[in-house]
């Protein structure tokens, strides 16, 4: 053993030596053993669509990362239509429950630079590589490639314009150490975005085998809103005209009852309720095109036990589920004689996030018919979970009893455990019995409803308020809502339809910012503690400080008040 360690030790002490001859420069120098890199790693078209598969790898990790309320931020978490709930956050002064905490620090801001920013990466890596000579790929397959790639780099770079006003423009693969970028102008990006969606919106395929591959309707409903924001509201149009009128391929609203559960007359969410098609459209299994979903135009995949499926928590199963975050904690109403006990027909929720009383009271105002509020998509009503005994003035209930409001007498009565549960983020069956993770569903990115909702506000713009109704209507119509007028149209109208079709779904906080009506919409309809905080300044997000203070060679410029 001792000759054995002396043999090493001298070995040891000779490799020190040479590479203590060694210059500095020479030690220093890296040199890669594998001989991988981006010019010969992407050639087939198999590992290309690998290459697109991080795309939409990370596409899921802006609804599934946290497990919380910061995964669905985007979607209008502190910001008009839904807040976090007080009694649950352990600090009130935090930022985005208080605005006025909100910093270059903040990690939501950070979270949506660097994520969006690794988009842009994954698909400049991709269409540098297509664009390599080694490339083996016919000309077919380099149009379809490209335009998959471009199309994730304008969807990143919408994300991240609307959000910032203006960030670095990457056209290709950062090979080298970079500290000196700079930002270029909110309509220089908008420019590059729609160069980039104009080329997909073309060469994209109409339709697609494989659940959540970006299609040509996906380009060209991004187009209308980029068309938007670049005021060509004939642009916005015909774009969305080519979505709904059948050039992008055949889609429409779904008007009668689809998928594995159409022929259930009801749900144990409430005696007698009859379940509808509005109802189905959030269903397991009921969300991608290829599963006869005819409004689906662009969905991330979250299905159980689908390999891929999911991101984070893998031990537990695949799983994005809304309605933990979203639903209450009626489970937990010990003083309505629950017991902590889950259920398929209450779930088990978290009461992470509470719909602001915009969204779950003042849009439904004159609302009689309007399915998307009946108690099988909005569940208002709880029940006694046993026999309660008279109290003071208050009388004796029931099990099975309807809570009335006047037992709901401190604030978490109503602010945790029992407030109206949008029923789209939750189920009535979990799989497998779990009640935490078993409600997992992909998630609509993009739905026809808010290619209507874009197209309508083009012609608001235009002034054309006749046409917006029409196609409100066409909405409102599907759910049995009183049809809207010419002089109904307006933005916040369509910020309300928006709210009534779409809650839960369509990137709020960039529709408001997009709009520039943060602090409007906030300060009115937000959060006690948002409403009061909000200011101007939040209609953009600080630039992440971590950014500006690595970018050295150059001034990476603040959003002003930040």
């Amino acid at each position: 053993m001792q000759t054995q360690f002396k043999k090493i030790s001298i070995l040891i002490l000779a490799i020190v030596l040479v590479i203590g001859c060694k210059k500095d420069s020479e030690f220093l120098t890296e040199v890669r053993k594998d001989g991988l890199t981006t010019d010969n790693a992407l050639i087939t078209k198999s590992q290309f669509d690998l290459a697109l598969n991080t795309c939409y790898r990370q596409l899921q990790y802006f609804y599934n990362s946290a497990d919380g309320w910061t995964d669905y931020w985007h979607l209008g978490v502190n910001f008009d239509v839904a807040a976090t709930t007080t009694i649950y956050i352990a600090d009130p002064g935090a930022p985005w429950i208080d605005y006025t905490k909100i910093n270059p620090q903040d990690g939501q801001s950070s979270k949506w630079w660097s994520w969006n920013f690794t988009v842009v990466k994954y698909a400049n890596t991709v269409i540098a590589g297509v664009e390599n000579k080694a490339a083996k790929l016919t000309a077919d397959e380099k149009n379809t490639l490209l335009a998959e790639a471009r199309f994730f780099r304008a969807w990143a770079y919408r994300n991240l314009n609307i959000a910032f006003g203006g960030v670095p423009i990457l056209t290709g693969p950062v090979a080298e150490p970079k500290v000196d970028f700079v930002r270029n102008t909110a309509a220089e990006c908008n420019a590059f975005i729609k160069q980039d969606l104009e080329f997909a919106r073309v060469n994209l395929p109409i339709a697609s085998v494989v659940p959540g591959r970006v299609v040509r309707s996906a380009a060209d409903h991004l187009l209308a809103e980029i068309n938007i924001i670049l005021k060509d509201y004939d642009g916005a149009i015909a774009a969305a005209t080519r979505v709904i009128g059948g050039s992008d391929g055949s889609y429409s609203l779904m008007n009668a009852r689809f998928g594995a559960r159409r022929n259930e007359l009801n749900t144990t969410r409430g005696t007698g309720v009859l379940t509808d098609y509005y109802w189905d459209l959030h269903e397991i299994n009921n969300t991608d095109y290829q599963m006869g979903n005819k409004e689906a135009i662009w969905v991330a995949q979250f299905e159980r036990a689908v390999p891929g499926g999911g991101v984070a928590y893998s031990g537990l199963g695949n799983w994005m589920t809304q309605g933990r975050a979203y639903w209450s904690r009626h489970w937990l109403f010990a003083k309505a004689g629950h017991n902590n006990t889950a259920a398929d027909s209450i779930g088990r929720g978290a009461s992470f996030i509470r719909g602001t009383d915009y969204s779950n009271w003042k849009i439904w105002d004159n609302a009689v018919g309007d399915i998307r509020n009946n108690e099988t998509n909005i569940r208002r009503n709880y029940y006694f979970n046993t026999n309660i005994a008279p109290s003071g003035t208050q009388p004796a209930f029931k099990k099975g009893d309807l809570i009335p409001k006047s037992f709901m007498t401190a604030a978490e009565d109503s602010m945790w455990y029992c407030y109206p549960n949008w029923t789209k983020f939750g189920t009535d069956k979990h799989a497998s019995g779990d009640f935490i993770y078993g409600y997992t569903k992909d998630q609509y990115v993009m739905r026809l409803p808010e290619t209507y909702l874009l197209r309508a506000e083009a012609y608001i713009a235009k002034g054309d308020k006749t046409s917006a109704a029409a196609d409100v209507n066409v909405i409102r119509a599907r759910a049995k809502a009183r049809l809207a007028t010419a002089n109904d149209m307006s933005i916040d109208y369509i910020l309300d339809e928006r709210t009534r079709e779409l809650y839960g779904e369509e990137y709020r906080m960039l529709t408001l910012m997009r709009l520039g009506l943060v602090f409007d919409r906030v300060s009115k309809h937000g959060g006690a503690i948002q409403s009061k905080t909000v200011t101007a300044k939040n209609n953009l997000l600080p630039i992440p400080q971590s950014e500006i203070d690595r970018n050295i060679g150059a001034k990476l410029t603040q959003n002003p008040g930040y």
